[in-house]
Parts: C-alpha cells; sequence; structure tokens
C-alpha cells in the first residue's frame, strides 16, 4: 500500500509524464501536418499551450520537464536530434522558459498569456540568435522585427488557450493556478 507522499509523488510523475506526451504530439503534428508559416522557423507553437499549463499548474519544474523533453522527444522522432533544427528548437525553448519562469515568479503582474506572449517572442529571439551563432553571420538577425511582430499573436492564441484549459481542468481554475 502507498502512503499519501508516495501517492502524490506518483500522480506528480504520472501527470507530468501525460503533459510531455501530449507536449511532444502537438509538437511532432505541428512540425509534419501544419504548413509552415511565410517567416521562415516560425510556427504557432501548439506544444506550448502545454508547457504554459504545466507551469500555471504544477510550476516551473514540471513546465521545464514538459518544455525540454519535447524538444528531445519531437527531434527523436523527426530524425533530427544533434541537427541545426533540433539546436534551434532548443535555444528557443530554453530562452521561452526562462522568461515564463521569471514573468510566473510576478505574482499577478502577468497574466497565462502575459507569460505566452513574453514567451512567444524569448522564443523567436533565442531561436534566431542561436541561428546567428550557427551560420557564424548576423543575417539571421534580419528576421527579427517580422518574427517579433509575428510572435505576439501567437503566444497570445497560444495563452489564451492555455488559460481555457486551466479553467476547464476539474480542481483547477485561473485563480488557483496564480492566474
Amino acid at each position: 500500500m502507498l502512503s499519501p507522499a508516495d501517492r502524490s509523488a506518483a500522480q506528480r510523475i504520472a501527470s507530468t509524464a501525460v503533459l510531455l506526451a501530449l507536449a511532444a504530439v502537438l509538437g511532432y503534428l505541428e512540425s509534419v501536418v501544419l504548413p509552415p508559416l511565410p517567416v521562415p522557423g516560425l510556427r504557432v507553437g501548439l506544444a506550448n499551450i502545454v508547457v504554459v499549463f504545466a507551469l500555471a499548474t504544477y510550476g516551473p519544474r514540471v513546465a521545464g520537464i514538459v518544455s525540454i523533453g519535447r524538444v528531445f522527444v519531437v527531434a527523436l522522432a523527426a530524425g533530427t536530434l544533434g541537427g541545426p533544427s533540433f539546436l534551434l528548437s532548443l535555444g528557443g525553448a530554453l530562452a521561452a522558459l526562462a522568461v515564463m519562469i521569471v514573468l510566473a515568479s510576478a505574482g499577478p503582474l502577468f497574466s497565462v498569456i502575459g507569460w505566452s506572449v513574453a514567451g512567444s517572442a524569448a522564443h523567436v529571439a533565442g531561436q534566431l540568435l542561436v541561428a546567428a551563432a550557427l551560420v557564424t553571420s548576423a543575417a539571421p538577425l534580419a528576421l527579427l522585427p517580422v518574427s517579433l511582430g509575428l510572435s505576439i499573436p501567437l503566444g497570445f492564441a497560444v495563452g489564451y488557450s492555455a488559460r481555457l484549459l486551466i479553467s476547464r481542468v476539474p480542481d483547477l481554475s485561473l485563480s488557483a493556478a496564480g492566474r
């Protein structure tokens, strides 16, 4: 028989695994099914709905496992582990996660939508910085204004979707989740 502490730990591990699997499936489907946006490297970021949800409901540790884990799982599934697209994705994910964790720790000052918009912008900036490092040229940074401009509505859509999800999951609400 599991103690209450062991049961709670098992539930947390299972929840994290489910969120990671969902993020990986969404990320993979987006990479192979949805047509690319007109700006190179820019995507809607459907998997980030799960990352924002995880941050709001389980905290930074679980959100980090989901975000970074998803990058590795999708790269394994797509056969790009260690390649340039993997590095771009990892750089963007780390930048987005860092910014969202900082904003989430600021208390009620920022909502999940605010986290997502800022995370989307950070993701784009992180990817373009990695791209510039990979090609040893500042040329990829020329995409920054357009990419940042498009990241705002995309980040809003992801954040709004995450907020809707949070409000509809039993025992969780925007106020209980800190937003």
